[in-house]
């Protein structure tokens, strides 16, 4: 008695200390594959399970995610896919099932290759199945009341772990597309005024430290208000997308492109001279010709004609200015400096 008393204890304060390294490891990291692999582990380790699946539901959906091989180390789910619907499996999914038992011949398993005793819990939050416990190969003929005592503080700590990742990725998303909107023009898609000025201080910096060129180009696409007041301002939106998206396809990997404001784009170019501006003006200008459109564009050159954002970009307006004034769809290139 007092050696089956030992036993229990034993085997007790391992299934503590292993709940202990997933309370751990929730505490240190928010990746939710480390959190379950260690819940997977402690499975496999505290309970005798020679094999742990833990199965993905989404919208009632399921679909394997990670597994332990015989050894027990934990790996992503080579096939997905690899599983069988029954019925007590699909309870599970739907969260109207609270744990089942089974033995391969019953035909509940949702695993064809399954071994000995099995037994599957879902995983539980707000109210929604995110996820399904399944474990089978036991070291005993059956799933002892202790084993599913720990089974059921396993599964809550991995429900606990997904809602957190969940939670934490949907947060991430939303600040990540708050920045995005915050620096992106609603209607092109392009930076906005704000972003330009970030990556454009950032440039003329490095610009400045390696004493290599930058060009600065203002583009203005020609007639917007005979568009707006001929066509309607649908049109003129549409002019301007396209505008941008030539402007885009046009620019090379690394180029900052920018919608100012209104009808005026920026495009900053580093790493590039007179002749590097020109070509791509000319390619640019040839894509406008093919779309209907076309535009005047004036030019500043770093150092040259400017060593600061306000320097270049009076420059480049003037020479725009130049351009309108001889007739538009042009560009033109700031004067040399006396």
């Amino acid at each position: 008695m007092l050696e089956a008393e030992r036993d229990e204890f034993a085997r007790h304060n391992a299934e503590l200390f292993v709940l202990q390294q997933v309370f751990s490891t929730m505490n240190s990291t928010l990746e939710i594959d480390d959190i379950l692999g260690t819940v997977l582990r402690g499975v496999f380790e505290a309970l005798e399970f020679r094999r742990v699946v833990l199965f993905d539901v989404r919208d009632g959906v399921a679909s394997r995610r990670l597994e332990t091989e015989p050894g027990g180390t934990v790996i992503p789910s080579p096939d997905p896919l690899a599983l069988r619907r029954t019925p007590a499996f699909d309870a599970m999914a739907a969260g109207t099932s609270e744990f089942a038992f089974g033995i391969p011949g019953d035909g509940d398993s949702p695993l064809a290759d399954a071994e000995g005793a099995f037994c599957m819990l879902p995983l539980v939050s707000r109210n929604t199945v995110r996820g399904i416990l399944y474990v089978d190969r036991p070291a005993t003929p059956e799933v002892g009341e202790a084993q599913l005592r720990m089974l059921l503080d396993f599964a809550a700590q991995a429900a606990i772990a997904m809602e957190n990742a969940r939670l934490y990725n949907e947060t991430k998303r939303l600040l990540e597309e708050t920045q995005r909107l915050a620096s992106t023009d609603p209607l092109t898609g392009l930076a906005n005024q704000r972003a330009l000025a970030e990556l454009l201080d950032r440039e003329l910096h490095n610009a400045e430290r390696y004493g290599v060129p930058l060009a600065y180009l203002i583009l203005d696409l020609d007639d917007l208000k005979q568009i707006n007041d001929t066509r309607g301002h649908a049109a003129g939106d549409e002019a301007l997308r396209a505008f941008a998206d030539l402007l885009r396809a046009s620019a090379r990997r690394g180029d900052i492109v920018a919608r100012y404001a209104g009808d005026e784009f920026v495009l900053a170019m580093p790493q590039s001279d007179r002749i590097g501006a020109e070509a791509v003006l000319r390619r640019f200008f040839a894509a406008l010709e093919r779309a209907g459109l076309t535009c005047s564009a004036g030019v500043a050159l770093f150092p040259r004609h400017g060593a600061d954002p306000a320097a270049l970009f009076a420059a480049a307006d003037r020479a725009l200015y130049e351009a309108k004034v001889a007739g538009k769809n042009r560009f033109r290139f700031a004067p040399e400096p006396v």
